[in-house]
């Protein structure tokens, strides 16, 4: 507090008369009965520690001008709060808006994907099958078909580079 005890008589009189209005200036505002009655009591405990004498004639302005900087800063802190939400919830998601041209081009490249698919040796084009298209881990491939887990990371590996060296020359 200030120690200023006509400050504070001030203030006190402000209270009487001007709780309910500040109260409606901050709920046209901020919508929400809660908060805009703790941002209301935050009016007050501002100006009651206000360091600098307070003068009738400018008082109630004061109030007010008070009232609007809390109300600002709610609100800048809820719009910041809700677009973080809002951006940590599309990551979650894994939701993106995609345009029909991006579908066209995922389609064509899956497209061109199988076809060269296709031209694999048939060991490796198993391989490259089973973990590309049935999701499978190199140890379950290496498993059905009986063969090392090098050999199937091998295989692997050569059929990947071979797939996105003619999807790079294609496209």
């Amino acid at each position: 507090m200030n120690g200023n005890s006509t400050s504070g008589t001030l203030v006190a009189k402000l209270y009487q008369e001007q709780q309910e209005r500040i109260l409606r200036y901050i709920m046209t505002k901020v919508k929400n009965l809660e908060d805009a009655r703790n941002l209301a009591q935050d009016v007050w405990v501002k100006l009651l520690c206000y360091d600098k004498p307070i003068q009738e004639e400018t008082a109630v302005p004061l109030l007010f001008v008070v009232a609007r900087n809390l109300v600002f800063d709610y609100l800048r802190h809820l719009y910041q709060t809700r677009c973080c939400q809002d951006e940590k919830a599309l990551e979650l998601s894994g939701a993106v808006e995609e345009s029909p041209e991006a579908e066209v081009s995922a389609r064509d490249i899956a497209c061109f994907e199988r076809r060269r698919v296709k031209c694999l040796p048939a060991q490796r084009r198993t391989i490259y099958t089973l973990s590309r298209f049935q999701e499978l881990s190199v140890s379950d491939i290496a498993e059905k078909l009986n063969l090392s887990g090098r050999t199937v990371e091998n295989h692997l590996r050569l059929g990947r580079k071979d797939v996105r060296n003619y999807i790079a020359a294609v496209v």
